[in-house]
């Protein structure tokens, strides 16, 4: 039988291993610093246009510009349109399909600096492609 202070310093050092484990998954899950400058670029190379989107109102969908949320300093897997993988944080989605965007995207757009990306829905939006 365990005794109460050999329970209470299992209890203990069960608390930190959880407060440790919940440390390190919070940290890790929150997007680089290079990825978040990636689509901010990325957003800087638009204008935001009702218009170009205006199909999505003509069908009903939601339909917004999901880059106003994106703010230099904060995470960016917080960021409206935005998927970051759970564990790495990596961006691993965009989804900005009906999100009033006009402008072009060039070969070397910042885009393609999101390593990791795997998903991308621009419906809806007035892109070109350079």
């Amino acid at each position: 039988m365990l005794s109460t202070l050999q329970k209470a310093c299992h209890f203990v050092c069960l608390v930190f291993f959880f407060m440790n484990v919940q440390a390190n998954l919070s940290s890790s899950s929150s997007c680089s610093h290079d990825e978040a400058s990636a689509l901010i670029q990325f957003k800087s190379s638009f204008t935001i246009d009702r218009l170009s989107s205006a199909e999505c109102d003509d069908s009903g969908i939601k339909c917004y510009p999901k880059t106003d949320s994106w703010k230099q300093g904060t995470d960016c897997c917080s960021w409206d349109g935005v998927t970051c993988d759970i564990i790495t944080g990596q961006v691993i989605g965009l989804d900005l399909n009906c999100s009033w965007l006009h402008g072009t995207i060039h070969s070397n757009s910042s885009l393609f600096h999101l390593q990791h990306l795997q998903k991308l829905n621009l419906a809806f939006n007035h892109c070109k492609w350079c």
